[in-house]
């Protein structure tokens, strides 16, 4: 893979794959930025050398296949000369298509390089030699870059080696590019190099670079056989993917069936590209460590040879594989030939029909009138598919796309996708026909999503509903201008150029628009280049920059122009303390009073601060000074938002968060804190009461530290001191799981407990599992690695699904419960006791099981 338009136009591995029709595609060869990338090893396709193999002494491994697709990993030895068939003379060729400013060897550039030679943009006294058809057209001493021929090359060097060429070659010599290398290079099909061989006959090795630690890694594996490719990446320098050794990416590779293998450009570089089955468009499917695709200059591409065949089988596809009860879900029926291309089939010609659930299809729309697994299927002209989804209960809560928005009157704005849960905490996506719509104060419509606002100002809501299910967008329609400040003071400000020899002051001056005077700003960028600026600094007292109220979504200012075409700007600070620019007038060339508006960027982060305001001149032609007033500085608001008299939006309530009696063959459990030092509190026997709340279980779970005199009086069968260690305990119908992750995750804190909770999870018979944590999984305290968190979180929904109930109990600073996906989210406030008044206010968690049943309260211990 490269660019075409050459080596030196280094890509993206995504734009790469998507120009040359691979359908998947790595990063290749390391690569030396300067002057310009270009890989440092072999880049060989169809017999043609793409970029030179090193010369002896400084060889890298290449990988390569030839035309029997033969896979070998080597050093290949070569020889490149340039000869005149004229005078018989010739010079050693050292590289094609690599550029360098520390080496005088003579380097081909041709069509694979660019458009042009470098010419003398490194270097001054650079010779330049143009051959086209074999023939020396030009030779250029000093020059800037030139074309390079279709049908030819251009010979570059500098200093010492210029002499190579202007006293071998003249204007008009016929040449000849001889070159030798093993293995011939007119055998091999593909090349390309890397970095060092780490895998030699199924042995570990490393001949060259190694990159030590733990890194982002790209390599090329070959099966014994050598029948297969393994083509792979490791991500790293992330939160969630560290990366590996070279040694450790070598076992990975052998674990994967290679027998040899080559490492290619890692670190940044690494990316993988792949088209997905039905795309045209390659998508990354690694996390490229620098957070976007590096551009490289080359890579290794892997293309489908296929024919196109006939429609062999076809899928039926839904947008999402959940639906709620009463609503509606689109299914879109893809064909496929025995070579996996896809192939265009009628989507009206397609019959669905549904079982498992009671439903009608309309067309390819699927209206669900009961929950359940439901199996669908699709029949195209005697193909047949299926696919399963989950008709979920009743909408319970309506997640919104956004929550508020201000729009001007007469205007119209598209409201985006929503989604719901059910009372199990399940998500699927609601489509906007499915709902209802209504708007408060008259002040506009809803219409296929787009909100539409009438021609009147006002604030209320747009009423989102489905069932009994209903939340709320609060919409303000208009702006208002309210003043910010007038400038009569002028200790507010502070004045400050760019660069220092720009001369300049800031005064009051009686001609002003509002109140008594204006701000005067006299600038002179009569002197220098580049850019030239004349800043007016807010300060209060101490502090710099002026805070602003609320947020505006404008800033207006009256200005008096100088007719000179500066540029005024100023500059907002957000509250994350990142600068933003903002634009009031692009050009000062009236001379009049005007007003004008300077944009706050969309989804700053309020509160900001006006840090200055400033001329600036960029020309560097424009040489000038001058002087402008300021007045009147006004911000621009949206109108207010009401909340009042609008419906209560509904929100999932737990079921089993209820009251219950315990059955004769039932338990009960609970979850608390023990602080020390409850028998110091006068007015309750603190000791007592908690005594008699935890032996009325049979089970008892601690979540912090426990006064190991008070753990003898307590009678329950079972007790846990969780937050420790790793274990495992069952009563009755109940496994209990203690693991720790207070050091940010499970991983984190001891790696050992993934084998042992998997196991545990896996090996369940039981019906009901609680997996107790001193920290949350999710959110700002929980799991410092997301992909961590959102695993065990699919490992806890997939043993909900096999009909158990699944409990997460964990410490956080207060007491509250999340349903997501089935599995109940309880936090408990674990914090430490420090005073009476805190042992007063502890809670415990108070759980019946009655077989299958189970249910909790949070109830206080000193009531």
């Amino acid at each position: 893979l490269m660019n075409t338009k050459g080596l030196s136009n280094a890509d993206t591995v995504s734009n790469l794959v998507n120009q040359s029709k691979a359908v998947a595609g790595v990063n290749g060869d390391f690569f030396n930025y300067n002057p310009l990338p270009h890989p440092i090893g072999a880049f060989i396709e169809n017999g043609e050398i793409i970029s030179s193999p090193g010369e002896k002494g400084n060889q890298k491994p290449t990988f390569y296949l030839d035309y029997n697709n033969n896979a070998d990993i080597t050093f290949i030895d070569r020889t490149m000369r340039l000869n005149s068939l004229d005078s018989g003379k010739s010079i050693t060729i050292y590289y094609i298509n690599k550029v360098s400013t520390k080496y005088h060897a003579a380097t081909i550039l041709n069509n694979h390089w660019g458009e042009k030679s470098i010419g003398n943009k490194y270097n001054k006294d650079s010779v330049e030699m143009v051959v086209e058809n074999n023939i020396v057209k030009e030779i250029r001493i000093g020059q800037g870059p030139v074309s390079i021929p279709k049908n030819g090359f251009v010979v570059t060097t500098f200093g010492e080696g210029k002499d190579n060429i202007i006293n071998n070659f003249k204007v008009g010599d016929k040449v000849q590019l001889n070159v030798t290398a093993t293995p011939n290079i007119e055998n091999i099909k593909f090349a390309i190099g890397g970095g060092s061989i780490i895998l030699k006959n199924g042995i570990p090795t490393n001949t060259n670079i190694n990159i030590n630690g733990n890194q982002p890694r790209t390599g090329i594996g070959i099966s014994q056989d050598g029948k297969e490719l393994i083509i792979a990446t490791i991500d790293g320098r992330d939160i969630s993917y560290i990366g590996v050794t070279q040694e450790v990416f070598s076992m990975i590779l052998k674990d994967l069936g290679a027998y040899n293998a080559i490492n290619l450009d890692g670190g940044g570089s690494t990316t993988m590209a792949v088209k997905p089955v039905d795309k045209q468009v390659a998508e990354v499917v690694n996390k490229p460590s620098g957070g976007t695709e590096r551009r490289v200059p080359n890579g290794v591409g892997v293309f489908s040879n296929a024919p196109q065949g006939e429609l062999t089988y076809i899928k039926v596809v839904p947008d999402e594989k959940n639906m709620f009860v009463n609503t509606s879900k689109k299914f879109t029926t893809k064909g496929y030939d025995q070579y996996y291309n896809p192939v265009e089939i009628k989507q009206d010609n397609v019959i669905y029909s549904v079982e498992g659930i009671d439903g009608e299809f309309s067309g390819n729309i699927l209206k669900a009138k009961s929950e359940g697994k439901a199996i669908v299927t699709a029949n195209y002209n005697g193909l047949e598919a299926n696919t399963e989804i989950k008709v979920l209960g009743p909408v319970q809560s309506i997640i919104l796309p956004i929550d508020k928005f201000n729009i001007k009157v007469n205007s119209k704005r598209s409201l985006g996708n929503y989604y719901g849960k059910d009372n199990n905490g399940f998500k699927a996506k609601i489509y906007p026909e499915d709902l209802d719509f209504s708007v408060t104060n008259d002040l506009g419509y809803v219409e296929n999503n787009v909100f539409y606002s009438k021609d009147k100002l006002g604030a209320g809501a747009i009423t989102v509903s489905h069932g009994n299910a209903i939340n709320n967008i609060l919409i303000s329609i208009g702006e208002e201008g309210k003043p910010i400040k007038n400038f009569e003071n002028l200790s507010e400000f502070k004045f400050s150029v760019y660069p220092n020899y720009v001369k300049g002051s800031l005064d009051l001056n009686k001609d002003s628009v509002i109140g008594n005077s204006s701000l005067q700003i006299k600038y002179d960028f009569s002197g220098g280049d580049g850019t030239r600026a004349a800043y007016a600094d807010f300060k209060s007292g101490e502090k710099n920059g002026l805070v602003l109220n609320g947020n505006p979504l404008r800033l207006g200012l009256w200005v008096k122009g100088d007719g000179q075409g500066s540029w005024l700007r100023g500059i907002v600070k957000d509250k994350n303390g990142k600068e933003h620019y903002i634009d009031f007038a692009k050009s000062l060339d009236f001379t009049d009073w005007q007003y004008v508006e300077a944009n706050i960027p969309d989804n700053i982060a309020y509160p900001i601060t006006l840090e200055r305001i400033y001329v600036v001149e960029v020309n560097n032609n424009k040489k000038h000074s001058g002087e402008i007033l300021l007045d009147g500085l006004t911000g621009i608001y949206p109108k207010e938002y009401e909340k009042t008299g609008l419906p209560t939006p509904t929100s999932i309530k737990d079921y089993k968060n209820t009251k219950s009696e315990k059955a004769e063959n039932g338990f009960s459990f609970i979850v608390t804190k023990v602080p020390n030092k409850l028998d110091e509190i006068e007015t309750i026997d603190a000791k007592t009461i908690m005594e008699n709340k935890i032996n009325s279980h049979d089970v008892a779970l601690f979540m912090g530290d426990i006064d190991t005199e008070f753990m003898k009086n307590l009678q329950p069968t079972l007790k846990m001191n969780t937050g420790i260690n790793y274990y495992r305990k069952v009563h009755e119908n109940v496994m209990f799981i203690d693991a720790n992750n207070k050091h940010g995750g499970i991983r984190a804190t001891n790696p050992e407990q993934w084998k042992w909770l998997k196991g545990g999870l896996e090996n369940s018979t039981e019906d009901h599992i609680v997996l107790i944590l001193p920290k949350p999984i999710f959110g700002n305290d929980g799991f410092k690695d997301p992909l961590e968190a959102e695993l065990l979180h699919k490992l806890l929904v997939e043993a909900g699904e096999t009909g158990k109930t699944v409990w997460v109990i964990h410490g956080g600073n207060s007491n509250k419960t999340e349903i997501r996906d089935g599995v109940r989210y309880i936090q408990y406030d674990n914090r430490a006791v420090e005073n009476e008044e805190n042992i007063k206010g502890i809670q415990a968690i108070e759980f019946i099981v009655n077989g299958e049943d189970i249910s909790y309260q949070i109830n206080p211990i000193f009531k």
